[in-house]
């Protein structure tokens, strides 16, 4: 009895995460041709990430943290498990902005300057991303790290 209680209980659980996952997970690139730079959004388990890759698209040159698409207060990381492999990034370090439900493709454009990239969401400024230094500011940010700095207003 408790067994069969117990499969039922992981089985309606598991009904429940499959029901919350998104299938529809955001990626887009996006060139330029006069500073022959590549970026890449793409959504994860948690987050909305921004890959710049080397001039030459040899590797990845910086991350930058988008945004998250998981209420902050779902899960317990705060800045002490900030790991560097991690994709879950701590809830510390997430400002108000950085949590946006139901965020789509659709919702995001790409504006490229010689030296800075901006990152709109649904036609407002979210993230700078300057080229030169290699780091990108995020109104998603709280505090900085290893993904960024906050864009401050």
């Amino acid at each position: 009895m408790k067994t069969l209680l117990l499969a039922m209980i992981n089985g309606l659980l598991k009904a429940k995460e499959n029901r919350t996952k998104r299938t529809d997970k955001i990626f887009l690139s996006s060139s330029d041709s006069v500073s022959g730079r590549t970026l890449m959004i793409e959504e994860d388990e948690y987050n909305v990430l921004v890959y710049v890759l080397e001039p030459d698209n040899a590797g990845i040159d910086f991350i930058s943290f988008l945004c998250t698409v998981i209420y902050p207060k779902s899960y317990n990381a705060d800045s002490s498990e900030l790991d560097a492999d991690a994709s879950l990034l701590p809830r510390d370090y997430i400002s108000s902005f950085g949590f946006i439900m139901n965020l789509k493709k659709k919702d995001l454009t790409i504006h490229w300057q010689r030296d800075y990239v901006s990152i709109l969401i649904k036609d407002k400024v979210f993230m700078i991303l300057d080229l030169a230094a290699k780091v990108g500011y995020s109104k998603g940010l709280l505090k900085a790290c290893k993904y960024g700095k906050p864009l401050e207003e």
